[in-house]
């Protein structure tokens, strides 16, 4: 309290070493969530307050991302030290505001902060090797929810800091946390503004992202309200991270130790280091043994005030209480059998730990996601059963496995789709484990290298400027397919005949039964190509999906030996690829020179297949942590109109080489060295592996970004095009990466096979493995 009282219990902002309390502000009170008295009162930022915090950042930018990695690491172990001095003040201030238990606080909380310092410490002292061709990002924007813990943004702001970003951070009104840790940080004394803390609405998100010099934005928060910012952002410049919700999954099997999995539960989710509730899978065998013991458990935790050392549940305000309290009506009313421990009176700020099952399966609460300090618990028969419910929810975040038998534990958390997954355990986090998510949990990271690379790029990418186009109409944008009538003599055998659409391992009729006219670069009629739509873009994402099993079960060596004999095909194919370029007005010399570096591209992807790995690494005394390399699935990319063979190669074998399937658009101005390719795929890989669909751009980008069945999606096209992916990617949250209308320099070997593909190609997953009793 004293330290509210230096501040005369009135709250600004942190921006560039000082508080900023500007006039004709609003106010929101901090208060306690217990009691309701009024700690201090917030005053809420202004555009005005996150332009001067943006500023302070870029200026801060210049001398922070040329200091040398020691300088930085000797900056974040200052601060640890500064922490470690203050920790009373900030675990007491944490505790009061959040209503969370002063115990989790102190105990975790805090110590796991200091790590983080620690460790990215570490990390600056080595980053100029280990991080050679990598620059960082400049200015990111940070944005958290109101119910973030201060520890949810140290995780994030440590991996910006260490490898040269500033940070601005936009908080909710009412949290005085980190606007003293920004005060323990700019009090170091030479770098004031590369931590500013500004509190406001959420709906200052666009606003930061709109700064100049902002190259990213970090969103933390709920599922709907990260497909509003990705909406928005669109075309606006900077890139998005997304980290969504906060449900986890705990799968509890038939031979699992039912005590220590109630003990999971409890941190899962009845206690103050869960972030959310909890989905809770029991095997049928077990179920009334569990549910008892459970009951029994539920009964013996203790809610109350967070000071209080002793208390297991804290309270999080008037907000969560009524999320959990409509979910539990919601769920009651759809058939559900609610358990309570203890009776609170209706006018308690406390919520009781709560027990929900006989959930009906079709009900709208088995989707969606379970607030704090819920659980929903259902049945399974078999394991293969409680793989496809836990796969089937559209959240992909964190889920734990309990089973006494090590080689079942395992092949269930090799197969579940989830960024973190736990054995016999629940919750570990350490600095150097990667933490993340995928599908509607979002596609961002941190901890580990992983966190670093979030905040870098190659080396000499050009700054991310908004390409926002005012006239864009996302309802009619690849709505309609142009005419495009053929113009001029064909002035070679037309190679319609031989080509459709490429899916399923085999060419087929489109299924508007026309095609398109391609023409040379003189304008003269070269041939026509099959014109593709909706419906042969739904066939190709099916047989992607059907081939994608077989694929990921394929060896690093399978993968690698396609990639060679696809190489070997294309060598023999020479004369008749360069034939073909040189027909769209390429000289001789450049169209052997692609040829022949995109048979060396496959070669070199071939190569690195060979030796894919996954790293195993240990996370202090809690047991090794193996980070998996894991395909994202069924994905679609659209390639440039330039070097319609280098790019075509250059974005597909990446692809492939991280066990993905692919639905392909190539080049429109030059698309049949693609379908002279697929020849030789044809007889090479297997059938929906790589199905490759030609057609007007614009409208199968729209069928593409629109679809709820691809995972992600790569575009390299114009900008118009890469704002409307970027929008159209909301519907389910699938990783974009697009151009921004610049042209890529594809004979270039950062740009067109550089350590940004293989980043991009596939996902990390974190399985922590057992160790001790």
């Amino acid at each position: 309290m004293a330290w509210l009282d230096t501040q005369d219990r009135c709250l600004g902002h942190y921006v560039n070493g000082k508080w900023l309390k500007p006039e004709h502000r609003n106010s929101v009170p901090c208060q306690d969530p217990i009691t309701g008295e009024n700690l201090a009162s917030c005053l809420q930022a202004q555009a005005e307050d996150v332009a001067a915090a943006a500023e302070a950042s870029r200026t801060a930018l210049e001398n922070w991302s040329r200091l040398p990695g020691a300088s930085r690491a000797q900056h974040l172990t200052r601060l640890s030290k500064m922490i470690q001095k203050h920790q009373r003040l900030l675990w007491t201030l944490e505790s009061l505001v959040t209503g969370r238990s002063v115990r989790e606080v102190r105990d975790r909380d805090v110590p796991l902060a200091q790590q983080l310092l620690q460790y990215h410490a570490v990390q600056a002292h080595i980053q100029e090797e280990s991080l050679a061709g990598w620059e960082p990002m400049g200015v990111i924007g940070l944005i958290l929810p109101p119910t973030f813990s201060f520890l949810e943004m140290m995780w994030r702001i440590c991996p910006a800091l260490v490898v040269g970003c500033t940070v601005v951070v936009l908080v909710p009104p009412a949290s005085p946390t980190p606007l003293l840790l920004a005060q323990l940080a700019g009090e170091l004394g030479p770098f004031p503004g590369i931590l500013n803390v500004i509190s406001g609405p959420a709906s200052l998100g666009p606003v930061l992202a709109s700064q100049p010099g902002v190259q990213k934005v970090a969103f933390c928060g709920a599922v709907e309200e990260g497909r509003d910012l990705r909406r928005t952002l669109a075309g606006m410049g900077p890139e998005l991270g997304l980290a969504l919700g906060t449900e986890s999954l705990l799968l509890l099997t038939e031979v699992a130790d039912v005590d220590s999995a109630v003990e999971g539960v409890v941190d899962a989710a009845w206690s103050d280091r869960s972030p959310g509730g909890l989905r809770l899978l029991i095997q049928e065998s077990v179920w009334d043994e569990t549910m008892r013991r459970l009951q029994v458990r539920m009964g013996r935790l203790r809610g109350g005030r967070g000071l209080d050392g002793a208390v297991d549940m804290g309270a999080r305000g008037a907000a969560a209480y009524e999320l959990a309290q409509c979910y539990v009506y919601e769920a009651q009313s759809q058939g559900a059998q609610v358990f309570q421990a203890g009776d609170m009176p209706s006018d308690s700020p406390f919520f009781p730990p709560t027990l929900i099952s006989d959930l009906p399966p079709a009900s709208p609460c088995t989707q969606a996601e379970v607030p704090w300090p819920l659980v929903v618990a259902s049945p399974f028969r078999t394991a293969k059963e409680a793989l496809a419910v836990a796969n089937g929810t559209p959240r992909g975040g964190s889920a734990s496995v309990w089973s006494e038998r090590l080689g079942q534990a395992l092949e269930l958390g090799y197969r579940l789709l989830m960024g973190t997954v736990w054995i016999n355990a629940h919750g570990l986090r350490d600095p150097a484990v990667p933490t993340g998510g995928c599908k509607e949990s979002g596609s961002s990271w941190h901890g580990g290298l992983d966190g670093l690379y979030e905040y870098l790029q190659p080396s000499g990418t050009p700054a991310r400027l908004s390409y926002l186009s005012e006239n864009l109409n996302y309802d009619t944008f690849g709505l309609a397919v142009p005419s495009t009538l053929p113009a001029g003599s064909e002035t070679g055998p037309s190679p319609a005949p031989p080509y459709g659409l490429f899916v399923g391992g085999h060419f087929q009729a489109p299924g508007a039964r026309s095609s398109r006219p391609i023409q040379d670069s003189h304008g003269n009629l070269h041939g026509y190509v099959a014109e593709g739509g909706a419906k042969d873009i739904r066939g190709a994402v099916e047989a992607a999906h059907q081939a994608a099993p077989g694929w990921v079960g394929q060896s690093p060596g399978t993968r690698a030996a396609l990639l060679w004999a696809l190489a070997a095909a294309l060598e023999r194919r020479e004369s008749t690829l360069v034939l073909r370029l040189e027909r769209q007005g390429m000289e001789l010399k450049a169209a052997k020179a692609e040829v022949e570096l995109s048979v060396r591209r496959l070669r070199a992807w071939g190569a690195r297949t060979q030796a894919q790995g996954h790293s195993l690494q240990v996370a202090e005394l809690r047991g090794p942590v193996l980070r998996l390399r894991e395909p994202l699935g069924v994905l679609a990319i659209v390639c440039p109109d330039e070097w319609p063979l280098l790019a075509f190669v250059s974005l597909l074998a990446p692809a492939l080489a991280h066990g993905n399937t692919v639905v392909l658009v190539p080049s429109g101005a030059c698309p049949i060295p693609a379908l002279d390719v697929c020849q030789d795929m044809a007889t090479l890989l297997p059938a929906g592996l790589v199905n490759v669909v030609t057609g007007d751009r614009d409208h199968l980008t729209r069928c593409l970004a629109l679809h709820q069945d691809i995972q992600a999606l790569w575009y390299f096209g114009s900008a118009q095009g890469s704002q409307f992916v970027e929008w159209a990617s909301a519907g389910n949250l699938k990783p974009v990466w697009v151009n921004r209308g610049c042209p890529r320099a594809w004979d270039q070997e950062v740009e067109g096979a550089g350590p940004e593909l293989e980043l991009r190609a596939a996902r990390t997953k974190a399985l922590w493995l057992p160790m001790g009793d």
